[in-house]
């Protein structure tokens, strides 16, 4: 079970890449800091703005966001396997 969250989890580390920056332009910029996690990470460890980041760094971000995610998602269905049994 903690399996499947893990691979939702790293889905959602590739789609919250673009639905995060919609949602800090359109609805709201705290809930987009929430979903750019690794991105606002990655931006203020280098000390390069957000906007002014280079598609490798971009790249390397969107993989941590991966993994970011899959860890939480992967920790989340552990925690439900734990109350459960």
């Amino acid at each position: 079970m903690t399996n499947i969250f893990i691979i939702v989890g790293a889905i959602f580390g590739i789609v919250v890449v673009p639905l995060g920056f919609f949602v800090g332009l359109q609805v709201s910029p705290l809930f987009a800091n929430v979903l750019l996690l690794p991105f606002t990470v990655v931006s203020w460890s280098s000390g390069i703005p957000l906007g002014d980041m280079s598609a490798l760094l971009l790249v390397w971000a969107t993989v941590l966001s991966v993994a970011f995610w899959a860890t939480v998602f992967g920790l989340v269905g552990f925690g439900i396997k734990k109350l459960r049994s």
